[in-house]
């Protein structure tokens, strides 16, 4: 991999343009995705297993007691509430774009620093290209 500034001789301008178009495309994607005006719901459904802690009860030898929770994280502090089926189905629809926007913005950072190295690259290339290009007598 050639150093900060350099690039090799072989170095083709051409993949990192291509690679800087596609950054775009998907910059301009995950900023979409934040203006967009639905309502988020921050919280997830999961399925929660517990011992009751009876003595005679199955759960303290077989299959703990299963039920399925909506976990409210829009508040300082996390709330559990108990949801059948359905409602299960249509909360998770709901807190599914939340994770989506999570996971999306968490991708910034490494696109920001794709797109500043391929810049690098293109630069120290027009650079060259630019002193290769200058006539002799204008050489510093």
């Amino acid at each position: 991999m050639p150093r900060k500034g350099k690039t090799s001789p072989s170095y083709d301008p051409s993949t990192d343009r291509q690679t800087l178009g596609r950054l775009r495309e998907e910059f301009r994607s995950i900023v979409n995705t934040f203006c967009d005006p639905r309502p988020l719901l921050r919280g997830s459904v999961e399925r929660l297993a517990r011992r009751c802690g009876k003595k005679a009860c199955r759960c303290l030898t077989g299959q703990p007691h299963q039920s399925t929770v909506f976990v409210d994280r829009s508040g300082p502090r996390r709330k559990l509430r108990t949801v059948g089926w359905a409602e299960s189905r249509r909360l998770r629809k709901l807190t599914q774009p939340y994770r989506a926007l999570r996971r999306l913005r968490a991708r910034l950072p490494g696109l920001l620093l794709q797109a500043r190295a391929c810049g690098d690259r293109l630069v120290a290339w027009r650079l060259g290209e630019g002193r290769r290009r200058a006539p002799a007598e204008e050489r510093p």
